[in-house]
């Protein structure tokens, strides 16, 4: 396995556990162990990234635009706040995160070839994912019988 493979695995593996914190949350539990889990494997994804893909140069971070750099680093941050905060803020930090997440892991797989090969897992989480989050959102807001 290649370090861009192993970066990029991380990516996944974390997205998989911030679709895990999601459900989590949706069921009443902000497990701290579980998101600072995910925040440390976001943070070596991001760590790798800046290292062996920008080779910690700004313009190679932006070359491609800056939403992509944008949506990048924002999801980091939320993730990483997420560690830190009362479990009302870090249930909407984590589903923040995921929507963000989502969306950039999305582009991606269709837009860079180097992590083509998550495009069907990708949208598999991103829609399971999007679908527990708009029944859990449903599901919260029902009238009363």
């Amino acid at each position: 396995m290649t370090l861009e493979n192993f970066t990029f695995l991380l990516a996944f593996l974390g997205y998989l556990g911030l679709s895990a914190n999601l459900v989590l949350t949706a069921r009443g539990t902000c497990s701290r162990p579980a998101i600072a889990l995910v925040a440390l494997v976001a943070v070596a994804h991001v760590y790798l990234v800046w290292a062996y893909r920008y080779d910690w140069q700004f313009a190679m971070a932006v070359r491609n635009g800056y939403a992509g750099f944008f949506i990048f680093h924002s999801a980091l941050l939320s993730i990483v706040t997420a560690t830190f905060v009362p479990p009302a803020i870090c249930r909407s930090l984590i589903a923040l995160s995921f929507l963000i997440v989502s969306a950039g892991a999305s582009g991606a797989v269709f837009r860079y070839e180097v992590v083509s090969v998550y495009r069907i897992p990708v949208l598999l989480n991103a829609g399971l994912g999007l679908g527990f989050l708009v029944y859990s959102q449903y599901r919260g807001i029902r009238p009363a019988r």
